[in-house]
C-alpha cells in the first residue's frame, strides 16, 4: 500500500516502527526507502524487469513487446515440450526480483513477501490466470525444510491467495518429493532432468480424491529456468487422472 493510501493511524505506525526496526533496500541498504515497495527503493525498483510483453503461452518465454501479440508455441518449448499445458512468470529473474528471491529462498527473508504481493499486482494477465485455481507448490525434501523452515513455494502459493481473493484460489499440497536431490544452480538441461527424474510423487491419494479431475491445477515455485522441475511435477499430478496442469513462476531465467 502506497504512504498515501494509509490511514494517519498505519501511517504513525510505520514512522514508529521504522525509527525502532529500520528497513533496508536489499539491493543498496539505504535506510527505510519510501516509495512504492518496503524493502526496494526507489532507484533500486528501475531494476525489475515485469514480463509483460508478449510472451509464449506455453513455456512463458518473452517473444515480444506489448504491442505483439502472445503466441502458442515458440523454438524454445517447441523444442523441449514441457508436461504442463500452459505457463505464467511475473518478472525478470535480475534487478531486485533476484535479490527478492536469495532474500526468501537463502536469508531466511519472509518478509519479503509483502513485496512480492506488491510485484505479483503488475503483471499482466495474472487474475485470468489464476481465477478458480488449484496452487500446488513444488515440495522440498524434508532435509531442506529442516534446514530453511519453510517451503518458499508454498508461501508464494499462499500469497497469491491472498493478494487476489476475488479469484476463488486454493492451495493445496498434492506432491510430495521422495528423493534428495542435488541443487539445480550448476547443472545443465540433462543434468537437471537426471536429477529431478522420479523426485516426486502423489502426496496422499486419498486426499487428492476430493479434487475434480477437470479442476484447474497450477504448479507454483520460484523460478524457472528450464522448466525441468514445474514439468515433472506437472507429469506426475498428469499421471493421477488431471488434464488442465499449468505453471507459475515469480521469475523466469532469460
Amino acid at each position: 500500500m502506497s504512504p498515501s493510501k494509509k490511514n494517519p493511524f498505519r501511517r504513525l505506525y510505520d514512522k514508529i516502527l521504522d525509527f525502532i526496526l529500520p528497513r533496508k533496500c536489499i539491493l543498496c541498504g539505504k535506510i527505510n526507502p519510501k516509495g512504492e515497495f518496503e524493502n526496494i527503493c526507489p532507484k533500486c525498483a528501475r531494476s525489475i524487469k515485469l514480463l509483460n510483453g508478449a510472451r509464449c503461452l506455453i513455456c512463458a518465454e518473452p517473444v515480444g513487446d506489448a504491442n505483439q501479440p502472445d503466441i502458442v508455441g515458440c523454438p524454445n518449448c517447441m523444442r523441449f515440450p514441457p508436461d504442463f499445458n500452459r505457463c505464467f512468470a511475473v518478472a525478470a529473474f535480475d534487478g531486485a526480483v533476484r535479490e527478492m528471491i536469495i532474500e526468501l529462498k537463502y536469508r531466511t527473508g519472509t518478509y519479503i513477501m509483502r513485496d512480492m504481493s506488491i510485484l505479483v499486482k503488475k503483471s499482466r494477465g495474472i487474475r485470468e490466470f489464476l481465477q478458480d485455481a488449484i496452487l500446488v507448490p513444488v515440495p522440498l525434501h524434508r532435509s531442506r525444510i529442516i534446514r530453511r523452515k519453510y517451503n518458499q513455494s508454498d508461501l508464494i502459493a499462499r500469497m497469491l491467495a491472498k493478494t487476489f481473493p476475488e479469484c476463488n484460489i486454493k492451495v493445496k499440497p498434492m506432491l510430495k518429493r521422495i528423493r534428495k536431490t542435488k541443487t539445480q544452480t550448476t547443472l545443465d538441461r540433462d543434468e537437471r532432468a537426471e536429477n529431478m527424474r522420479g523426485a516426486f510423487a502423489i502426496a496422499d491419494k486419498s486426499a487428492i480424491s476430493k479434487i475434480p479431475k477437470d479442476g484447474k491445477i497450477i504448479v507454483v515455485d520460484d523460478v524457472i529456468t528450464t522448466s525441468v522441475t514445474l514439468s515433472e511435477c506437472a507429469k506426475i499430478i498428469k499421471g493421477a487422472g488431471y488434464k488442465n496442469v499449468n505453471a507459475f513462476a515469480i521469475a523466469r531465467r532469460i
